[in-house]
């Protein structure tokens, strides 16, 4: 009961139950799901502790699901729990993850986060499981985006406030037409606190934008990737007290989120691989782990190139034809003003991946880091709006959608661009069969159209 205890002196507002000394009732909040196998699901939440205590106050977290709402009766796999705050103060945020397993394909599931002691049990909540591996008997649609954050003073500048949350709105607004979601890195851009989130830490900016996010996590799976805002604080100075050791080499998002990493051989949510249906998906960092790489390394410059080769050719195209590859930086298409003019976003990037994309036949490679949409030609010749059997991975920069930096303008056009967009939006992939697949670019303000193209691959080598 110590936990919960808080003094009337700190001006907390929980129920009196003795003379100056209130209970607090914790809340999990920040809900989110992930792939973790094909037959299994993440579950991921936060609670934040009373202040001045840091013990974790849900020593057992458990989960409990079912396929109706009054049978609940099976229980979580727990994976783990931790936090890294150093500022304790004001309490501190605890991060929690368990798996659903054995789920049977295609079936709605109702899941509660379990309450004990002073933590409340969550609402309960739903969520329907993947397909069988291999199976066609629907499209698969992907909503894809990097680059989304809370408003600050720049975006509201450039774009109009309340980016974030129009954007939230329009993705809702699809969420029936949504299977899962790519966040191509750069998640929240608590790092540009306070400089461009004015009245907000670091903790309090991300703690906002993951639990308003919720909407979106705890109905659909969230693959997220991670971007030059998870590694380091990017856009302060480097004095401690703005960016703080718990903030850089990745902490918060290596607490926050529960990526496959484990299930695929991968590491730290950076880079990872599922399945969903017939699609393959694979996750890279483009800021660690090769050579030359923009953020230096968290192991070395070869594990992760290495992993990326075994994990494509571990890959069986007749039950998963289909192969999507997210990172954060593109290394096609226009370059941003403040870049060096003509120079590739991530030559870099180019130079470790690139060839073993086109080698293992990728189909399509999508990222953000750039603040606009861009669709690179048809082997980067042909403005077309129908792809027929490209010569390597389809590239998509996807990054537009809105954050506290705005948008960003053309310094140098790439000749291999066929369509930018400036204005924020969003993608949704629509995955048909074997052979056929949409991408539709939307406009958050109004969902518009504002690009919309067909990807066709013979695979008549696979039967």
């Amino acid at each position: 009961m110590v936990k919960c205890i808080f003094l009337l002196l700190l001006g907390v507002i929980p129920s009196i139950t003795g003379i100056g000394i209130f209970y607090i009732k914790l809340t999990p909040d920040q809900i989110r799901l992930a792939v973790a196998t094909d037959t299994s699901v993440n579950v991921g939440w936060h609670i934040r502790t009373s202040p001045l205590n840091t013990t974790n106050p849900l020593t057992n977290p458990i989960v409990i699901f079912g396929t109706s709402l009054t049978t609940l009766t099976s229980a979580s796999v727990y994976i783990k729990s931790s936090s890294y705050e150093r500022n304790l103060g004001f309490g501190v945020s605890w991060f929690y993850s368990v798996e659903l397993q054995y789920l049977k394909p295609s079936t709605m599931y109702y899941y509660q986060i379990v309450g004990s002691g002073c933590v409340s049990s969550s609402s309960i909540l739903n969520f329907t499981s993947a397909p069988f591996l291999g199976d066609r008997s629907r499209p698969v649609r992907i909503a894809t985006y990097g680059d989304l954050g809370v408003d600050g003073l720049l975006g509201d500048y450039t774009n109009g406030p309340c980016l974030f949350e129009q954007a939230l709105n329009a993705l809702q607004t699809k969420l029936s037409e949504i299977d899962f979601f790519l966040h191509h890195g750069d998640i929240c851009y608590a790092d540009d606190s306070p400089v461009l989130v004015p009245l907000k830490t670091y903790e309090q900016a991300m703690d906002y934008c993951q639990a308003a996010m919720s909407v979106l996590t705890s109905a659909r799976m969230y693959m997220t990737a991670t971007g030059n805002h998870e590694i380091n604080c990017t856009e302060v100075t480097d004095i401690d007290d703005l960016c703080p050791s718990d903030h850089r080499n990745q902490t918060p998002y290596s607490n926050r989120f529960n990526m496959p990493s484990n299930h695929s051989g991968g590491y730290l949510n950076t880079w990872y691989s599922f399945n969903y249906a017939f699609i393959h998906v694979i996750t890279i960092s483009c800021e660690t782990d090769f050579p030359n790489a923009p953020s230096g390394n968290l192991l070395d410059n070869t594990t992760q190139v290495n992993w990326l080769k075994n994990d494509l050719a571990r890959v069986n195209r007749s039950i998963t034809p289909w192969v999507i590859v997210q990172c954060h930086r593109p290394w096609k298409g226009s370059a941003a003003k403040q870049t060096i003019a003509g120079i590739v976003n991530c030559p870099q990037c180019q130079a470790a991946f690139e060839q073993i994309l086109i080698d293992y036949n990728v189909d399509i490679y999508i990222s953000g880091h750039v603040h606009w949409y861009e669709r690179i030609c048809f082997d980067d010749t042909t403005n077309t709006t129908n792809y027929v059997n490209p010569s390597g991975p389809v590239y998509l920069t996807n990054g537009g959608i809105g954050n506290p930096e705005g948008n960003e303008s053309v310094g140098t056009e790439a000749n291999n661009s066929c369509v930018i967009v400036f204005e924020p939006g969003f993608g949704i992939l629509t995955v048909y069969d074997d052979s056929h697949a949409t991408f539709i670019y939307y406009r958050t303000s109004d969902l518009k159209i504002m690009d919309e193209f067909n990807i066709t691959k013979d695979r008549s080598s696979l039967h």
